[in-house]
């Protein structure tokens, strides 16, 4: 079973990354680009203060009000990933596991989106 549970983990934990890789190449995207840290393997302790200051910084992006929900909705589902795959380190729960996986769907649909939207209406 820990077998089982520690290659849920590591999967989980890509998931994560490929995740915050999506949203550095948004944030790099945005009408006022927003710099992320973009070390390989950046610590939580650095990625979640700068994925809150996006959610933070997304209703000051001269974009729409879809933009900016998917922006903000990108960010929390990202924290929200981050936290409940802390929490299923700890302690290990199927149901967290699954927590994670679905933020992490939530979110990348959100930020997908946005990054087309971006992409499509570049002002360059």
């Amino acid at each position: 079973m820990a077998d089982h549970e520690n290659e849920i983990m590591m999967a989980l934990a890509h998931a994560i990354s490929v995740t915050y890789s999506l949203l550095v190449e948004v944030c790099d995207a945005l009408p006022v680009p927003i710099t992320l840290p973009t070390d390989r393997h950046i610590p939580a302790t650095d990625a979640v203060p700068a994925i809150q200051r996006v959610a933070a910084l997304a209703k000051d992006q001269p974009m729409g009000e879809t933009q900016e929900a998917q922006l903000f909705t990108g960010c929390i589902h990202l924290l929200a990933a981050i936290d409940l795959y802390a929490l299923c380190a700890t302690r290990y729960e199927e149901t967290r596991a699954e927590g994670v996986g679905a933020n992490i769907v939530y979110g990348d649909e959100a930020l997908k989106n946005l990054l087309v939207w971006l992409l499509v209406n570049r002002l360059d």
